[in-house]
């Protein structure tokens, strides 16, 4: 009894794990760009592009967000977003999706995912932050 209920335990919480992926060009690093610009998603209400910006901030990037026409001339990078938020008692965030482009030529530099069917979330920001992890290596 105490097995299957231990196994039981390991399987409740182990069924709720994060899962990341990244891909980069290999010819392109986000990292010999300066300027980046995130674009504003018309349907999300909960500051995700704020955040993205923040952490881009943090690791020395200039970055501003807002809507595509905003947009300022000398951007190098357009980071794109589709975040999924989800209900549980509180609103949190289940599932992102970052892609990172060069402004003009819109060729990619990195793309990545963050899932998290958990119990316990982590934070918007600390997804973004192991995104950009991964970005940067």
């Amino acid at each position: 009894m105490r097995l299957l209920l231990s196994f039981l335990i390991v399987a409740f919480i182990s069924a709720g794990c994060a899962s990341q992926s990244a891909r980069l060009n290999p010819g392109v690093k986000l990292s010999q760009f300066k300027r980046v610009y995130v674009e504003k998603r018309l349907n999300d209400n909960n500051a995700t592009d704020a955040i993205i910006a923040a952490e881009l901030r943090r690791r020395g990037f200039d970055a501003s967000y807002g809507h595509l026409t905003m947009m300022p001339r000398d951007t190098e990078v357009v980071i794109t977003y589709d975040a999924r938020w989800t209900w549980d008692f509180r609103s949190y965030l289940i599932e992102l999706h970052i892609t990172a482009n060069t402004a003009h030529s819109n060729k990619p530099i990195a793309t990545g995912s963050y899932r998290q069917p958990g119990i316990v979330p982590k934070e918007p920001a600390e997804m973004i932050a192991v995104l950009f992890d991964k970005f940067l290596e």
